[in-house]
């Protein structure tokens, strides 16, 4: 009998043992990883094309354009809980904005760099949702809305531009000059 004594005993301190064991619970604080977004200042100005401009420059019959044009607008109606859909829509539709034909009148280098810069601030807005960076992201996005503006803007300017003849001010334009036959600065 004396022989099982220590087996006893080690079972008695093991029982014993979970008994006395307390559960220790840890309080877990949830952290709220939701975006805080301020509406941008430059969301409530966007510049709007004129119907008359809209038909003129055939901006209708530019699918890519306006769905592009439809998505800034539908943005800056910005809805918090929606942003990474909002701006991962919005970087599709600029990628194909520009893979596409552009049409006459804007098809111009200003144009498409300025559409490549809102493409870069889109992107950025992108990083910064996706990062839950709220102040950078709401930085960006007012910065998003100025570039697209400036876009707009060109875009306007760059139909006028198309206006104005080249011979103005009723001023003969030269021909071509070519320089090997008649040199610029000969006596000829």
């Amino acid at each position: 009998m004396l022989r099982f004594l220590p087996i006893v005993l080690f079972l008695f301190c093991v029982i014993s043992c979970k008994e006395k064991k307390t559960s220790t619970q840890q309080i877990v604080e949830e952290v709220e990883d939701t975006l805080s977004i301020a509406k941008p200042d430059y969301s409530k100005q966007l510049i709007e094309f004129t119907d008359a401009f809209t038909e003129e420059n055939k901006i209708n019959e530019w699918t890519e354009f306006k769905k592009f044009k439809d998505a800034m607008e539908d943005m800056s109606q910005l809805n918090p809980a929606g942003i990474m859909t909002f701006v991962s829509e919005l970087d599709k539709i600029t990628s194909a904005l520009l893979k596409a034909p552009f049409p006459d009148t804007f098809d111009k280098l200003p144009i498409y760099g300025r559409v490549k810069v809102v493409q870069t601030q889109i992107i950025k807005c992108h990083f910064y949702a996706t990062n839950k960076q709220n102040e950078k992201l709401n930085q960006a996005l007012d910065e998003l809305y100025l570039e697209y503006n400036i876009l707009l803007k060109r875009m306007i300017s760059m139909a006028e531009e198309n206006k104005i003849p080249l011979d103005s001010l009723g001023i003969d334009l030269p021909t071509i000059q070519d320089s090997k036959i008649k040199p610029a600065f000969s006596k000829k």
